[in-house]
Formats: structure tokens, C-alpha cells, sequence
């Protein structure tokens, strides 16, 4: 689920994403130091950095949050990412190739008999043929050698990768404000970071959280402080609310194959004629 301090760490990320573009170990946008962080700064240390010529910018939950939940609470499936394991079938063999990962499914279908063997961690592409083979081989006669299954009675041959996804639904949603605050030793150096960070912000419609979900930022406002100038800190705050949903989610496996039974008539609970599997 989708947290305040997800916001947050997503913030951070992105500010950071900014302020160095070819990395940490190299010299930022504005070629002083610059601190990014989540919360707010400590006196002690922000006067210590800023004598020191460097910048801090904190990202920091604003107290106002809006209730803005609205929508039923359907399961949706998010995306999928390809797996790169294959199977594939041809004449009476099925070869297993790419890269093996877990959790995945992994599925050969002989005649109308469908075998499925789940992926292990510790998976080479000759542990699942192997495995498969004997799945198989428990029915109609199989063998594998190295990555390749041989199975010499197979008319009807099929080989299917099925990868583990995930249902969310949303539970509630919230809208919150966030405070980015930059700290600058000097005004010209506020001038010249504030900008590209607020442009990259502007332009980001949809942060990407880790339940996969999606937080509406926008902008609402800019504020600037030079109270303390004698101190040698020249502040900048921008302001920008994030509109996001707390979700619940559930693993769910692809379908690699599908079990038929035709009975005769109309009596549900009659007894099988035939079963196959597609």
C-alpha cells in the first residue's frame, strides 16, 4: 500500500534526479553541495552546512489532508512484466530457454493433458526440464537432456511461461500538501536551483508509488524568505499537493491452462465423460 513516506522517499528521488543528473559523485546543477532529505533540518547542522557553502533541501508532509475517497473497491490487475523464461514446443520436444526466475509457472501440455511446474528460485534451464519431464513422464514416457524434453508420444504439444501479477484494490484515498524547502547560503544559488527542480515537479503528472499505483501531484504555490538573510540562509519554499490512495493487494497467478469436463446431459453433478485440458 501507498504511504505518506512513500510520497515522500518518491520526492526525495526525484529532487535528487534533478539536482545531480549524472549521478551523486558528480557536481550538481549548481555545482555546490547539496543535502536532500526527508524531514526538517536541525539548526545546529543547517547553520554548520550553509557556512559551508552548502544547500539543504527537506521534504516535509504538510498537517492539511483532504478526504477524497470515491471510487468502489474493485480488484484491478496491474501490469505484468515479461518474464524472460521460455518454452517452446516443436514436433515432439520442448526446449527451455532464456532466464530463469521465480515465482513463475511453467506449463507443457501433451495431448490434452496439461503438466505445470512452479519455477524455484535456485532454477537452472536444465532443473526445469528435468522436472517437467518427470511431471510429464508420469503420464506419457518423457525424458530431457540438458534444457531440451523429448516426449516421443506426443501428437498434441504445447508450451506456455505463466508469470506471477498482483490484484490491488483501493481502500481509501487521501489528498496531502507537500513542503520542499530550500536552504541556500546564498540567493544566487537559491535562483539558479529552485527553478529546474519546480519545472520538473510542474511537469510530472502521476508519481509512481511502489504498490503501482499512481499519486496525482500538483502544483499550488511558492514562497520566499529572506527574514534571516544576517544568517546567511536565503529560503525558498515550493508547495505541492499529491493526491494518492491507500490500496490492498493480493498475489494472482496467470492462467497457462484450462481443465474441461463434458458430461452427458444436463445433470451437473453426472459423472465425467471426458476431461481435457487446453
Amino acid at each position: 500500500m501507498a504511504d505518506v513516506a512513500d510520497i515522500e522517499n518518491v520526492l526525495v528521488s526525484t529532487l535528487a534526479q534533478t539536482i545531480y543528473p549524472t549521478g551523486s559523485g558528480n557536481p550538481s546543477i549548481v555545482s555546490a553541495t547539496c543535502k536532500i532529505y526527508r524531514g526538517w533540518p536541525l539548526p545546529k547542522g543547517l547553520d554548520a552546512d550553509l557556512t559551508a557553502g552548502i544547500i539543504n533541501v527537506s521534504v516535509f508532509p504538510q498537517a492539511n489532508e483532504q478526504k477524497t475517497t470515491r471510487y468502489p473497491r474493485m480488484w484491478q490487475e496491474l501490469p505484468v512484466t515479461t518474464p524472460a523464461l521460455t518454452l517452446t514446443a516443436s514436433g515432439n520436444t520442448v526446449t527451455v530457454g532464456g532466464t530463469p526466475s521465480s515465482p513463475l509457472n511453467a506449463a507443457v501440455l501433451v495431448n490434452g493433458a496439461a503438466f505445470v511446474y512452479p519455477v524455484q528460485p535456485t532454477d537452472t534451464l536444465t532443473s526445469i526440464a528435468t522436472a517437467l519431464a518427470a511431471l510429464v513422464n508420469a503420464n506419457t514416457p518423457a525424458t530431457s537432456i540438458g534444457p531440451v524434453i523429448t516426449i516421443p508420444a506426443a501428437k498434441q504439444l504445447a508450451a506456455r511461461i505463466g508469470a506471477m501479477g498482483a490484484l490491488v484494490r483501493e481502500i481509501k484515498r487521501q489528498k496531502r500538501g507537500f513542503q520542499m524547502t530550500f536552504w541556500c547560503p546564498t540567493p544566487a544559488l537559491r535562483d539558479a536551483i529552485v527553478p529546474p527542480c519546480d519545472a520538473v515537479l510542474a511537469d510530472i503528472e502521476y508519481l509512481t508509488l511502489p504498490d503501482g499505483t499512481g499519486g496525482r501531484i500538483i502544483y499550488e504555490r511558492t514562497a520566499i524568505s529572506d527574514r534571516v538573510e544576517n544568517e546567511g540562509l536565503y529560503r525558498r519554499d515550493l508547495f505541492y499537493s499529491v493526491e494518492y490512495a491507500t490500496t490492498d493487494t493480493q498475489a494472482a497467478a496467470q492462467i497457462v491452462t484450462e481443465l474441461f469436463n463434458l458430461t452427458g446431459g444436463l445433470d451437473p453433478n453426472a459423472p465425467p465423460l471426458k476431461s481435457f485440458s487446453i
